[in-house]
């Protein structure tokens, strides 16, 4: 059988998927109508789905090996990190990103960078097909595309993010307070503190790639997955 923690983590996870967190109105029914067949299959009641102001956040780090070579999920993780209520962040000498906050919001902010990256690389492949630029020219392309694409996704994810901050109930609010003061003390007994990194603005880029980028970010959609640890939800083209 499987463990009851995880499935009460997965059920949180249907239960957070909420027109206010931006989910269609369709996919917030199939998401509850999942949730209840997983309590009543379970038994587990609603005493048990609450968040206590004693719960912990928890760490979650990538395998070392991923690779990024254009810096895709580290260039979307600040938009995650305010989407999925957690902190995203790196080690300077460490490869690969790192996720402070509740298990089924790690777990999702984890996914999304993940298919949000997919996305990404997809549109930029298929941007690349048939060009016939030299490489230094291909460089400049690659790297215009990539960052149009992720600031229009970036943009657009904290657009939804003040909207639902406008929309949020007490006990959402309340909610988010929970969740940001576990945080702070998982981070406070594990002596972290965190620096922002300056980025910079290059001179040389492709307007074409840009714009090719920006169109391709309006296309990314984003929400909870419905089933399976990952779950399966649209990431990519609409």
């Amino acid at each position: 059988m499987a463990d009851r923690n995880s499935i009460i983590e997965k059920i949180k996870a249907l239960l957070a998927k909420t027109t206010e967190n931006g989910a269609t109105e369709a996919e917030m029914l199939a998401a509850l109508d999942k949730a209840s067949a997983w309590m009543d299959a379970y038994d587990i009641t609603d005493q048990e789905l609450q968040i206590s102001k004693e719960e912990a956040a928890v760490l979650h780090a990538e395998p070392p090996d991923l690779k990024d070579p254009h810096n895709i999920k580290w260039r979307l993780s600040y938009a995650v990190s305010q989407f999925c209520n957690v902190q995203i962040f790196r080690s300077p000498h460490e490869s690969g990103l790192k996720c402070i906050g509740m298990p089924s919001d790690c777990q999702f902010a984890m996914w999304l960078l993940d298919s949000l990256a997919d996305f990404v690389f997809g549109e930029l492949y298929a941007h690349l097909i048939g060009c016939l630029a030299p490489k230094s020219e291909r460089r400049v392309i690659i790297r215009s595309f990539t960052e149009a694409c992720c600031q229009r996704i970036t943009d657009r994810m904290l657009e939804l993010v003040e909207r639902s901050k406008a929309a949020r109930t007490s006990n959402g609010r309340e909610l988010v307070v929970v969740k940001d003061a576990a945080i702070k003390q998982f981070m406070k007994e594990h002596n972290m503190r965190l620096r922002t990194c300056s980025g910079y603005s290059p001179s040389n880029v492709d307007a074409a790639a840009l714009a090719a980028g920006r169109a391709a970010g309006d296309r990314a959609t984003f929400g909870r997955p419905v089933t399976g640890a990952a779950g399966v939800l649209r990431i990519g083209k609409s």
